[in-house]
């Protein structure tokens, strides 16, 4: 029930006022008033309240129009907390029981933020109080949402006319409870982020916190901010509440990213982050009928995610729709419940997973630098007396707080970094913080990176253009080409106001290049805006810039990309000013510049865009109108070299397919230790089908058994690159427990691609038939990545074609066939014949998965040919096998997404016997399979029997193994394709 008594009396007060003579003061006036009690401020009274007043008034100003009663009633509270003011009391420290609203100023913008505060009823500056911060969703503010989280309920579809009343709350927990603006509708990125954190660090000026009892909220969109915020800096809060939201960005945006977008977007999502949450209590809450976009399905991932790496969810579902509110704080009765939980100050284990530098902290340990920035990195640290053991991927520094790591009161300490020892000796020599940093030889040592003289992506400085939204900007526009300044001093009017879309009170700086300060420079990041020749400041940087424009081109290094009305925004350090930015966004025309701000939310280092692919503005990816161009500077802020040598670093073991983009080469893992799942990312397994593993996605990658490429694999490289049109990378891996053969043999030309069929089993009417039509039509648009693999081995076999049949013939085999399934009833965004969910024992071979909590769906084709599986399984010993993926709707090339692929992690034999194809599996010469000679191990010779007999049976038309490709080295892929007579073995 909505209470509005506050808004009808300050209605009555604006109507009678004028008639008794009452009439308010102005808002000018008010503004008056306040800066003489700033010029003379009594002692009790803070700057902060003076501010806040400022604020008020800020928002009475903007509403007026369109708000009159609640206008006027902002003033009203001006005036009656100047009086207390001028009385010498602080008045927002007098609102116990109460909800007001506070301002502080932002380095972010020249508009003031706010935020809504509620004071317990008797608020005791001499004690201290939990502290509940709410995060607001997509139709509110922080004032409304205030309201609202603490009783006045009111339908979503009114909220709009209610963003600026005045509200009493329904409840008086004993608690401080704020909801901040986050800077509208941002949805807590970025600048979202940065204000909350600043809210937080001005109620802990302002008043009397319990530091370990913050608790962080949030629901719909709020919902989404709890997952992302309250997970990069779990280590601030004692609990976490999730509710309504999504847990990933992948989630939430949907569509097809770029790998520089999804990189982009791993940073942010909290499922690909969950390990952060380990010592904080984090709770998420969702709804069964929940009809999106925040859906269901999504949290039911999440749940299998955290299972996967062995945290226990702690989620609540209820039989309910989105707004979940007030079954979760139960109105106003989980405060107790809450208070309950403090922040775990000094954990025994802390776990460090960060693509970016501002959320690189979790207790008592921080990621200082990163080796593939943004790609994930991952630390885990274990604290015990007198010792701290460490693991890390994809880090080159860390620091180690020895005042909060829980290593008692011992005057040694022994620090031990991925297995070798760092340090073992006195621990106060150490001080207070430890820092570590890899060599290049890969060793670990005391002390910070060593500099190298060259400009480098360091926290502060390290893109990629989303975080120089942490910063104060100035926009400059050129004025070297008269005709085009105006055009040039929109465009960065509009920039000033923000990029992000639905981004609110945000404004920012605009001068002319010529009348850039020194100063300016080094205080605040520049926003650069020309066209050739057009900008005194982009022509001053020029030649220390790793992008130009031309006339009708764009350069990024090496690179020319050529056309029409071409732009480009990129972020790069100041040459001038290195610990701050600039930003370019220019183009070969005042309009390709103005159209730059059509760009999505969601960016790496450099976009290359043109006028089709920004002719109207994307949401968050660029989607259907990919841009031109777009990428990442490499450590030293270069374009990378086609023939560059990258330092060797060691592959990040990746825990989703976000942290496998970037993460180079897959490696054999250690026999001792667990087997990580390239791609797991809550039960989908997203990486590679039959084509370039998730380090080579959008770049050819051949791993080197020396310090430098062979002009053979050189060669091999760019045949490989040529034919993918892709850009061409080389990285070095480090040791590795098993040295993979050299490849000698050339890339040899596949069998004839067959013609699309032009008849069809299924009848046009049938649902198989239907499918069936669809994948004829599918199937010729994907690329074949396995006629680009050197070495390739094809046979033909005409009896081996088949067809789709109508779905109940397809089940009647099946049935007939003694295979447990049922029929798979969500619905799916990609063409499976007859889905189904297919269980227990085929003729004596038991199907397990790999997640325990996972089915194994396939089309009723492929359960189909599952006893012919069996057989040769059978007649090698094998009783079980445990499946790594079966339909999966990413990536779209790929079999998996048509339901007619399965990927196979290891068997099990009659004796107990477990074969690991990651563990156990061989590369053999030239990689060849088959027709190689098989390898001395028993276990390998028994997984390459294994590879051979399944492909003798001609039941499916690929049999990839390790030997294919680094994306397999954990699995048999085996896919069923139809109308095709080809059959690959690999």
């Amino acid at each position: 029930m909505r209470l509005v008594v506050t808004v009808l009396l300050s209605l009555v007060v604006g109507l009678l006022a004028p008639r008794a003579g009452l009439a308010q003061p102005s808002i000018a006036t008010l503004r008056d008033e306040v800066q003489a009690l700033r010029d003379a401020r009594p002692e009790g009274v803070s700057e902060g309240a003076l501010v806040s007043l400022d604020y008020s008034l800020d928002v009475a100003s903007r509403i007026e129009r369109n708000f009159v009663p609640q206008s006027a009633a902002w003033r009203a509270r001006v005036a009656r907390y100047l009086e207390r003011a001028r009385a010498g009391r602080d008045p927002y420290l007098e609102q116990g029981g109460q909800i007001t609203n506070r301002g502080y100023v932002s380095p972010l913008s020249s508009i003031r933020q706010g935020y809504a505060i509620y004071l317990p009823p008797g608020y005791d500056p001499s004690r201290t109080y939990p502290l509940l911060v709410m995060l607001h969703g997509g139709s509110s503010n922080g004032n409304l949402f205030l309201g609202v989280v603490l009783g006045n309920n009111m339908d979503w579809l009114t909220y709009d006319q209610h963003l600026w009343d005045e509200y009493t709350p329904r409840w008086s927990p004993d608690w401080i409870v704020v909801a901040p603006d986050g800077f509208g509708q941002v949805l807590w990125r970025w600048m979202g982020e940065a204000d909350v954190l600043a809210v937080i660090d001005d109620v802990q000026r302002h008043y009397s916190v319990d530091a370990d009892r913050v608790v962080l909220g949030g629901l719909s969109n709020g919902g989404l901010g709890a997952y992302a915020l309250g997970i990069r800096q779990a280590w601030r809060f004692s609990m976490v509440q999730a509710i309504a939201g999504a847990p990933s960005w992948l989630q939430y945006t949907g569509g097809t990213p770029t790998r520089e977008e999804t990189l982009a977007m791993t940073a942010w999502s909290g499922m690909d982050l969950i390990e952060n949450s380990v010592n904080t209590d984090f709770r998420f809450y969702h709804g069964t009928r929940d009809p999106g976009p925040m859906r269901p399905a999504y949290v039911q991932a999440l749940e299998q995610r955290m299972r996967a790496i062995g945290l226990q969810p702690n989620v609540r579902w209820f039989d309910f729709g989105h707004d979940l509110l007030y079954l979760v704080h139960r109105h106003g009765r989980v405060y107790p419940e809450m208070a309950a939980v403090r922040r775990d100050l000094r954990p025994r284990e802390v776990r460090v997973v960060t693509g970016d530098y501002r959320a690189s902290r979790q207790h008592w340990v921080s990621v200082s630098r990163i080796e593939r920035y943004p790609a994930l990195a991952r630390v885990v640290a274990r604290a015990s007396d007198g010792a701290i053991d460490v693991e890390t991927n994809n880090t080159l520094e860390l620091a180690l707080d020895l005042r909060d790591a829980p290593i008692g009161d011992t005057t040694t300490l022994r620090v031990v970094v991925d297995g070798a020892d760092v340090y073992a000796g006195p621990r106060a020599p150490l001080g207070h913080v430890a820092r570590l940093h890899r060599e290049e030889d890969g060793r670990w040592q005391l002390g910070r990176l060593a500099a190298t003289g060259a400009l480098e992506k360091v926290p502060g400085v390290s893109g990629p253009l989303t975080d120089a939204y942490y910063g104060a900007m100035i926009h400059v526009y050129g004025t070297l080409n008269a005709e085009q300044t105006e055009g040039l001093r929109q465009a960065a009017q509009r920039g000033a106001r923000g990029w992000p879309l639905w981004l609110w009170n945000y404004q920012q700086r605009v001068v002319a290049d010529v009348d850039v300060t020194d100063d300016m420079m080094q205080s605040a990041h520049l926003v650069l805006y020309g066209t050739p020749g057009s900008n005194a400041l982009i022509e001053r940087f020029a030649d220390r810039l790793p992008i130009h424009v031309e006339s009708n081109a764009i350069v990024v290094g090496a690179r020319r990309i050529g056309g029409e009305e071409l732009g480009v925004r990129f972020i790069h350090p100041n040459p001038d000013a290195p610990t701050r930015y600039v930003v370019v966004q220019a183009g070969t025309t005042v309009a390709s510049v103005l159209r730059g701000h059509n760009l999505p939310d969601f960016l790496p280092d450099w976009v290359v865009y043109d006028q089709r692919t920004a002719a109207r503005r994307a949401r968050l990816i660029s989607g259907r109108n990919a841009q031109r161009a777009m990428g990442y500077f490499d450590r030293f802020w270069r374009v990378a070299d086609d023939d560059a040598v990258p330092l060797a670093t060691q592959a990040l073991e990746p825990t989703s397919v976000e942290g496998a983009l970037l993460a180079g080469p897959r490696l054999a893992a250690s026999p001792a230790a667990s087997t990580p799942l390239a791609g797991d990312r809550g039960g989908v397994f997203d990486g590679a089908d039959e084509g370039p593993s998730d380090a080579d996605a959008g770049a050819i990658t051949l791993a080197a058994s020396s310090p430098a490429p062979s002009a053979e694999e050189l060669a091999l490289r760019r045949e490989r690159a040529r034919i993918l049109g892709v850009p061409l990378s080389y990285r070095i891996p480090p040791p590795v427990l098993r040295q993979s053969p050299p490849i000698t043999l050339p890339i040899t030309d596949p069998p004839p691609t067959p013609p699309p069929p032009t008849r069809f089993s299924a009848r046009a009417s049938d649902p198989a038939g239907v499918v069936a039509r669809q994948i004829a039509t599918l199937v010729p648009t994907f690329l074949n990545f396995r006629a680009i693999v050197p070495g390739a081995s094809w046979t033909t076999d005409p009896s081996a074609v088949w067809q789709i049949e109508d779905e109940r013939a397809c089940l009647r085999r099946v049935r007939e066939a003694s295979i447990t399934t049922r029929r798979f009833a969500e619905p799916l965004t990609t063409p499976v014949a007859t889905p189904l969910i297919v269980s227990g024992t085929i003729d004596g071979v038991e199907l397990r998965t790999v997640r325990p909590h996972e089915q194994i769906v396939v089309s009723c084709e492929l359960a189909a040919r599952l006893p012919r599986l069996a057989a040769a399984l059978r007649a090698h010993g094998v009783r079980a096998l445990s499946v790594l993926s079966a339909y999966r709707p990413r990536p779209t090339q790929s079999f998996h997404t048509l339901g007619l692929a399965l990927d196979v992690a290891s068997f099990e034999l009659d004796d107990g016997t477990a074969l690991s194809v990651q563990d156990d599996f061989v590369e053999t010469p030239d990689h060849r399979t088959c027709e190689a000679p098989p390898p001395s191990e028993p276990r390998a010779r028994a997984l390459l029997e294994i590879a051979c007999a399944i492909a003798a049976t001609h039941a499916f038309s690929s049999v990839l193994t390790p030997n294919y490709n680094d994306g397999h080295r954990n699995h048999f892929h085996l896919d069923a394709r139809p109308d095709d007579p080809r059959l690959y073995v690999r």
